[in-house]
């Protein structure tokens, strides 16, 4: 969209500061329908940037911003040897910050610098040439089935909170939703008789889960014998806190840390059960067109990923199982083979 700069539209523009613009944006980015998420993702990175320029005495004017501001952004962000060094609830600690989540900022930089230009705050966009740094391809390693098991043996299913415990963890394994889905499903919005509900993903897009049996087994009695009464009888959110509250993403993955810890599968995090049930289904034979479907991505690259990690297990079971290996002929390099029996 164009617009048409009137002398005082381009004073007003000239006259933009940071924290304002960054305001303007997540306002926009509200009216559009992007959902909470990634408006207070965006929330978080913006503001480190604004005080990264106060700090050194850098104008905030908008108009007084360049691309070497964001490159001497990302290349503190870069250099830093602690996390949360200005963080109101957690404590400094050792170590300095992962590519993924410079990564993350590199990109919340440029779709900021996207909008200032469509909205005319800007005569060009300012951050187009800012390069994220290069992301590690790591495959990560899908839970065991036994570590399946150590987790489900983990949680005791008859009080209320490993109840709600068991179906969580039920529904991260065998539908693949993110986090932010779960703690956002209604129950207006599970068809029990069909065995799938609806949820609304990146984006407010809107995809259709199927979940299996046991899963749903495990929801129902969940909702219908260990739910607690809802502060607000008109409450709609399935998972609720012992008071009565919805549950929040602090919430569930402090239960996952807790019950990592019980296991003894230190490396358990809600995101590693999306990948397990994503390797899972195409290694029990799901194709990924389906998958990528279930899982909401719209492109298959990231399910691709997934392929490569079915893969392998297929290989590794391929060498446990194998036929003629197990006829003992491997060890046998002369000779006839074993006789049958």
């Amino acid at each position: 969209m164009t617009h048409r700069t009137t002398p005082a539209r381009r004073r007003e523009n000239m006259s933009l500061e940071l924290p304002q613009a960054i305001d303007y944006f997540c306002t926009s980015m509200t009216l559009e329908g992007k959902s909470p998420e990634t408006i207070v993702w965006h929330r978080k990175k913006l503001p480190a940037f604004a005080q990264f320029l106060q700090q050194r005495g850098h104008s905030l004017k908008v108009i007084d911003l360049d691309l070497d501001d964001a490159r001497s952004f990302i290349k503190d962000l870069m250099e830093r040897k602690t996390r949360y060094s200005a963080h109101v609830l957690r404590k400094e600690i050792e170590g300095g910050l992962a590519i993924s989540t410079i990564h993350g900022y590199t990109r919340s930089l440029r779709t900021f610098s996207s909008f200032l230009e469509r909205e005319g705050h800007t005569d060009c966009n300012i951050f187009a040439g800012l390069k994220p740094p290069k992301l590690p391809q790591i495959l990560i390693e899908p839970l065991t089935e036994d570590e399946i098991r150590k987790i489900l043996l983990a949680i005791p299913q008859d009080t209320p909170e490993g109840a709600r415990s068991y179906a969580i963890v039920l529904l991260f394994l065998d539908t693949g939703i993110r986090l932010s889905e779960l703690i956002n499903l209604r129950i207006s919005q599970i068809d029990w008789a069909g065995g799938q509900f609806k949820v609304f993903g990146k984006g407010s897009k809107e995809r259709i889960v199927p979940m299996g049996i046991a899963a749903r087994r495990a929801v129902m009695r969940y909702k219908d014998h260990y739910r607690s009464e809802p502060v607000n009888p008109n409450e709609a959110c399935l998972f609720l806190t012992m008071a009565g509250q919805p549950i929040s993403k602090d919430s569930v993955e402090k239960l996952v840390q807790r019950l990592a810890r019980k296991a003894d599968i230190p490396r358990l995090h809600p995101h590693l059960m999306r990948h397990t049930f994503a390797v899972r289904y195409l290694i029990n034979g799901g194709d990924v067109f389906t998958l990528q479907k279930i899982l909401g991505h719209t492109t298959l690259d990231m399910t691709r990923r997934y392929v490569t990690l079915a893969n392998s297990d297929v290989k590794d079971k391929h060498r446990q199982y194998s036929p003629i290996d197990n006829l003992g002929l491997a060890e046998r390099r002369r000779g006839r083979p074993k006789a049958i029996a």
